[in-house]
């Protein structure tokens, strides 16, 4: 069970994510007033980050309009930053809204994970790959 803190800001006191500046949790690259982005503890690619919105949401539904400028002028932040360091030809841009996408920890946060040609076998299908019966082969 998440408890809400005291602050009024919606924050949980179990949620990793309501913890940005905590350094043992989370590795900031870049932030705004609503979102920061942080350093996948488990990235599927080096400069795997995730967008993360400052206010506890679950769901990417749930964010308002000036949320969805914020987050993306911040993907796009992030992007350019990654960009200097990883070079990639690429990205993958996804969201588990929801645990039966996938949604491991309750809170909203958007994967911007660099890619590169041969970083899979066959990258076909990209983020379809993560349902049942994708055959790319069968599309042509």
């Amino acid at each position: 069970m998440l408890i809400a803190d005291s602050s009024g800001d919606g924050a949980n006191v179990d949620c990793i994510f309501c913890k940005p500046d905590d350094p043992s949790l989370n590795t900031t690259l870049c932030e705004n007033e609503l979102f920061y982005a942080r350093f996948d503890n488990y990235p599927a690619n080096p400069g795997h980050v995730e967008v993360v919105p400052k206010r506890h949401v679950e769901s990417f539904f749930e964010l308002d309009e000036r949320e969805m400028l914020s987050a993306y002028a911040l993907m796009r932040e992030a992007k350019n930053l990654l960009d200097d360091k990883h070079f990639p030809e690429a990205y993958t841009i996804g969201i588990n809204d929801g645990k039966a996408a996938g949604r491991t920890i309750d809170h909203l946060h958007i994967h911007l994970i660099p890619r590169h040609q041969g970083d899979v076998d066959d990258p076909r299908g990209g983020i379809r790959r993560a349902a049942p019966n994708c055959d790319p082969d069968a599309w042509t």
